[in-house]
């Protein structure tokens, strides 16, 4: 779906200005599966798919790229673009594995942290999705975009986590969902501060994991794979690290972890994680010269069995953290309070920004939740700002 809106703008003489704007789905040209998190981007805009492979990009230039980490870089014009853009996978052949020591990987990453990232104060212009579902259906729904002032991109030794680190100015806000259950269960959403300080933790290993390096045979990137002893009495974490070889900055994180215990059939009611899931992603600003996260997505799952009750309820909340705007030197001032549940928090819904932004759409799967909760059912108590 392509538009393109004309304005002039007088200064000496007449220029024209056009906004080109197209809204397609990003899929992988062989499984025809959406592809989430590809960024669309120029010199100059950014925006990024949500879990549909949906995007919309807005820009006065008329370049466009495409990119997703495993995929060929995609670059094109929007007199180009179809309403279905196709990524094609790079073949990534690995080298033999070599087993490695995990404090080896940690030291080349702490030796070179002072060059990869930037240990000074700065600001963020982010964008923050979080969902609930309850036994598979969607109840709750929350975006926030705004901007953060942050102590640190990421922390080191001499560097201590403190509850004033993260400064936030929420600049738009929409909210809508279920606040208690058929079983009177409030579930309760991460803070402001929860979320970003979730973010700076990468260090997923501990000293008994097996590691395996895996060096990239066309590059200069190492994939590290990680995993636990799998023990039926402990919980154990899988997953890898992608490394610029060159500087030994993390590319990208990915970990599974699944719990166990004890689920007590005896007892009238508990509350246990089955399993987490954490991907999170870092890009280079050119200008700074230093990395940034560029997006995180963490997914959660919830076994709960409410007090009186036969069944178990499971739940899953989902949460998406993207930085649209990195390495600003802003100074905030807070208008929210970072330590509260954002579930609870209030702040009013712009109906303007929300039916023009672009950095993150809803997904269909949102789209008809909102006009299911729009039937106002009176059956459960709502949170709503979108009136």
């Amino acid at each position: 779906m392509k538009t393109r809106l004309c304005n002039f703008i007088f200064f000496t003489t007449f220029l024209t200005f056009c906004q080109n704007n197209h809204e397609a789905v990003v899929i992988d040209s062989l499984s025809k599966e959406p592809i989430e998190f590809a960024s669309i981007f120029n010199t100059r805009h950014h925006t990024m798919s949500n879990a549909d492979g949906r995007f919309s990009f807005s820009s006065d230039l008329d370049s466009v790229i495409f990119y997703h980490t495993g995929y060929k870089k995609k670059t094109t014009t929007f007199n180009e673009l179809a309403d279905t853009i196709y990524l094609h996978k790079r073949v990534l052949e690995l080298d033999e594995v070599v087993v490695t020591n995990a404090k080896t990987i940690y030291q080349k990453i702490k030796d070179s942290i002072l060059t990869n990232y930037l240990l000074e104060p700065h600001s963020e212009t982010f964008f923050i999705r979080t969902i609930l579902r309850r036994n598979d259906t969607l109840v709750r729904l929350q975006d926030i975009q705004g901007k953060v002032h942050r102590k640190t991109a990421v922390y080191t030794g001499d560097l201590e986590l403190k509850k004033d680190d993260f400064s936030v100015r929420i600049n738009h806000m929409r909210q809508l969902g279920v606040i208690k259950d058929q079983n009177n269960i409030y579930f309760k959403f991460p803070s402001l501060y929860s979320i970003y300080s979730e973010s700076v933790r990468l260090n997923a290993m501990g000293p008994d994991f097996e590691v395996i390096e895996k060096p990239f045979q066309s590059n200069t990137n190492i994939q590290v794979d990680f995993s636990s002893d799998k023990n039926d009495d402990t919980s154990f974490s899988e997953g890898y690290y992608i490394i610029n070889g060159n500087d030994n900055a993390i590319l990208s994180f990915h970990v599974n972890t699944h719990f166990s215990y004890n689920r007590k059939k005896n007892t009238d009611e508990y509350s246990s994680p089955l399993k987490a899931n954490a991907v999170i992603s870092f890009s280079k600003n050119e200008r700074k010269d230093k990395y940034f996260m560029n997006y995180a997505k963490r997914t959660i799952t919830i076994e709960v069995k409410p007090k009186g009750a036969t069944d178990t309820t499971m739940y899953e909340i989902g949460i998406i953290l993207h930085t649209t705007s990195s390495f600003g030197n802003e100074k905030l001032k807070s208008n929210v309070s970072e330590q509260k549940d954002i579930f609870k928090l209030k702040f009013p819904y712009n109906k303007d920004y929300w039916e023009s932004q672009n950095e993150l759409l809803l997904t269909q799967e949102m789209q008809d939740f909102i006009k299911r909760m729009g039937s106002r059912n009176k059956e459960f108590k709502i949170r709503n700002n979108l009136d």
